[in-house]
């Protein structure tokens, strides 16, 4: 009974958003992104070149979950080279990364199915994977019944439940906690998501704390040519020190820009560039600047000279090559209460990493690269005076960097325990109970 509640709640606010999302088509062109296939409409081309065989559907919602994964799916295929791969997505730059960074790797891409009864149970049955993998958090009662109806596996990867969303779940226990018990196996980041896991309903054998997939991730090689050609794009010249402040948010732009006004009166050669999260704010980043008063230019129109304080990273898929040539990064989504975003993707560059104090879902992140001394949790008040710490000693800025790769290469290995995982659930046996958890 619960089930159709579920479905009928579902249905209907479908219908009252519809006008809605109608709008947002016509104006934004990531929401009419795969619609067919959200819709379970899926190519028989796409649906070929996974027929014939054991298929493995993996999922991941945008971006960040996307670039975690692929190191896993790499690894997947190489153990399980006859298995064909699904890879599904719930973002139109998701999409784009899966396409591009995993084409090796993916036998079809697709975007999500919405949570529908009928749409869920025909895309379980026509894709009849022999496990479903998905990232971190993003769990839909009505496929889960679906695949269990059949007998798959549901493996939970890289899992993490923020304080919001273990309430949410918990206060729909009745539904949720069905889902929860009914998960083959839930791979933790840490004893702490393993914990929330067994409070929601996991089984206590079913839950292993496998590490951060993150901390897998490798830093994307620039060759000397590769590296001329993105800082001559970028109008670097080899004195700028440069500022990268990745997967900015509404109201940080701003804040960043303010702080740069303030020490560019005394490091004359100095750079920003800012890479919004969201792709359809770039225009509205280009008006923030503009009105700042500050030359600037856009990623994706290229640089005529150096004559300009301020680079808008346009691109998607480029912001961790930029990390690469920061002497500071600071990542966004922490001035501002979203929850915060990945820290470890300019700690893989051996970079001193900044941030702001709102960081619920990466917390633990925080506390780890502040332990090791490889970053500052700063206020919108004293974020000037912290760059211009670090812009002033580069022998803090070289510890700070040491500090944050040696911390991404201790906490290495979660791609082969979650693999070790995947192999004992798709085999019929019963993964470790948590270590951590109790």
């Amino acid at each position: 009974m619960m089930y159709v509640i579920y479905d009928i709640i579902l249905h209907l606010s479908i219908l009252a958003l519809t006008p809605y999302f109608l709008i947002k088509m016509l104006s934004a062109g990531k929401y009419r992104s795969g619609i067919p296939e959200r819709f379970g409409i899926i190519k028989d081309g796409k649906l070929k070149a996974v027929s014939g065989g054991r298929v493995a559907w993996f999922h991941a919602v945008s971006v960040g979950e996307t670039k975690a994964v692929l190191p896993l799916v790499k690894a997947f295929r190489e153990k399980n080279p006859g298995t064909k791969i699904v890879f599904s997505t719930v973002t139109k730059t998701g999409h784009r990364v899966a396409k591009k960074e995993g084409a090796l790797l993916i036998d079809t891409l697709i975007y999500f199915p919405l949570d529908l009864s009928w749409i869920a149970r025909s895309v379980v049955r026509r894709l009849n994977p022999c496990v479903f993998i998905v990232v971190e958090k993003e769990l839909w009662p009505n496929l889960i019944r679906h695949l269990r109806g059949r007998s798959i596996p549901v493996v939970v990867v890289n899992g993490t439940l923020s304080e919001r969303s273990f309430e949410r779940y918990r206060r729909f226990s009745f539904l949720f906690g069905k889902m929860f018990r009914s998960l083959s196996a839930f791979c933790a980041r840490t004893g702490e998501d393993a914990k929330k896991a067994l409070a929601l309903g996991a089984e206590r054998r079913r839950v292993v704390v496998t590490g951060n997939l993150k901390f897998d991730m490798e830093p994307r090689p620039l060759d000397a040519a590769e590296r001329e050609l993105l800082v001559r794009s970028l109008g670097i010249g080899p004195e700028d020190r440069v500022i990268v402040a990745g997967s900015t948010h509404s109201g940080e732009e701003k804040v960043l820009l303010d702080a740069f006004k303030r020490l560019k009166g005394e490091f004359k050669r100095l750079k920003i560039v800012l890479a919004p999260r969201h792709p359809e704010r770039f225009d509205e980043v280009e008006s923030i600047v503009r009105a700042s008063g500050l030359p600037y230019i856009r990623r994706s129109r290229g640089a005529k000279d150096s004559g300009h304080d301020v680079v808008i990273l346009d691109t998607i898929g480029e912001l961790g090559m930029v990390y690469s040539l920061a002497t500071a990064a600071f990542v966004g989504g922490t001035l501002v209460d979203t929850g915060g975003h990945n820290l470890f993707e300019p700690a893989l560059y051996g970079k001193p990493v900044l941030y702001g104090p709102y960081l619920r879902d990466y917390l633990y992140m925080a506390e780890i690269l502040e332990k090791e001394g490889a970053s500052f949790r700063v206020k919108e008040g004293d974020l000037a005076c912290r760059l211009k710490t670090l812009l002033k000693d580069h022998g803090l800025r070289a510890e700070m960097g040491r500090a944050a790769a040696r911390v991404v290469e201790s906490n290495r290995g979660a791609t082969a325990r979650t693999l070790d995982v995947i192999e004992a659930v798709t085999a019929g046996r019963t993964p470790a109970a948590a270590e951590g958890a109790g």
